[in-house]
């Protein structure tokens, strides 16, 4: 693909981006007095926000989306700062789905004659997401109940939030007055969020990913620091998972690297994925908002190094929890029931 093609590509990804934000937060606001009720009943505690970020990011197969709902939602009035800081929590929780997700898929078309194989990376990925995110989950949650922290309140420079007003309000508001309705606008806004996501990852998409994979990332991924750095900076400058999971599991599946080396890329790249939800709180100028995103990213950012500084008890964790999961079809079954249960249990039950 052409470096012309690549930019329009990015650019129009990043304008749908921004525009989708935008008018998910108008929606929602509109919105707010149809669905208060629903959201007293359901979401009437910070576990079942949990599960409500949670089992959101599973419909819309991204982490990403159903953050930014989250924040928009806040805004609105309709849910408290400590439920978003569990909407987001279960985002990320219910993010690594669309992995295990696409390898059932590729067993049901024949693509994979192995279960196993096929959901292999998913489930590596959901257990790295589960023992980093939990533990930062609930150290976040006892900040946020117990400090202020007003210092984390931001809404992001100023210049760049008056040039997003200037440019995007026109859009916006035109969009919204065509609208039939501001459910329509909300779903709308939801499958933007989802396109534009996925327009970045074209943008991306084959940008010399054989000669990396070949050349580079089997050497820069021996030292767990170094694959970390790599994991998180790819994330970060591309805003996709999929795009810096894409990289390095080929090399995983054709056996170039470990599963011990490669465990730290993935964990780097867990923990600049956020960077979606702190552009989502600047775009919807959600100051109080952002303390939530900022408060999980440093707790993530603090229960990751805590795993790499004792890797070695670390791994030995993660390979006993997969090997198990992994033994039987049946394992792999129970796995993948609990982690689609366990965000209707916590709506249901809390």
């Amino acid at each position: 693909m052409k470096k012309s093609k690549r930019l329009i590509y990015a650019g129009s990804a990043l304008f749908g981006f921004i525009l989708a934000l935008q008018l998910l937060g108008e929606s929602t606001q509109v919105l707010a007095p149809l669905i208060e009720d629903y959201l007293e009943n359901y979401i009437a505690s910070d576990f079942s926000a949990l599960g409500l970020g949670w089992m959101a990011a599973y419909i819309v197969l991204n982490g990403a989306t159903s953050a930014a709902i989250g924040i928009a939602l806040f805004e609105s009035g309709l849910v408290t700062l400590t439920q978003l800081f569990m909407i987001v929590g279960g985002s990320r929780l219910g993010a690594a789905f669309i992995v295990v997700f696409i390898g059932f898929l590729e067993y049901v078309q024949g693509k994979n004659d192995d279960l196993g194989d096929s959901c292999s990376v998913g489930v590596l990925t959901f257990i790295l997401t589960y023992t980093v995110y939990i533990p930062a989950i609930i150290v976040g949650f006892f900040l946020m109940r117990n400090f202020e922290m007003e210092f984390l309140e931001t809404s992001g420079p100023v210049f760049l939030r008056y040039s997003l007003t200037t440019l995007f309000d026109p859009f916006v508001v035109f969009l919204s007055n065509i609208s039939p309705a501001a459910s329509i606008t909300f779903i709308g806004s939801v499958i933007l969020l989802i396109a534009s996501l996925k327009q970045f990852d074209k943008a991306f998409k084959g940008l010399g990913k054989e000669k990396m994979r070949e050349d580079y990332m089997r050497f820069l991924i021996t030292n767990r620091w170094i694959a970390f750095g790599v994991g998180a900076f790819i994330t970060l400058v591309t805003t996709s998972v999929a795009l810096s999971l894409g990289i390095i599991v080929p090399l995983y599946n054709k056996g170039y690297i470990k599963r011990e080396e490669v465990i730290p890329y993935i964990l780097g790249a867990n923990v600049t994925t956020m960077i979606s939800s702190i552009i989502a709180a600047i775009v919807l100028n959600s100051i109080t908002g952002m303390k939530a995103v900022l408060v999980l990213s440093i707790t993530i950012i603090l229960s990751t190094l805590v795993a790499l500084i004792f890797y070695d008890t670390y791994y030995k964790i993660v390979k006993k929890s997969f090997d198990q999961v992994m033994s039987t079809d049946r394992n792999l079954m129970y796995f993948t029931a609990f982690i689609l249960l366990m965000p209707i249990l916590l709506l249901v039950l809390f």
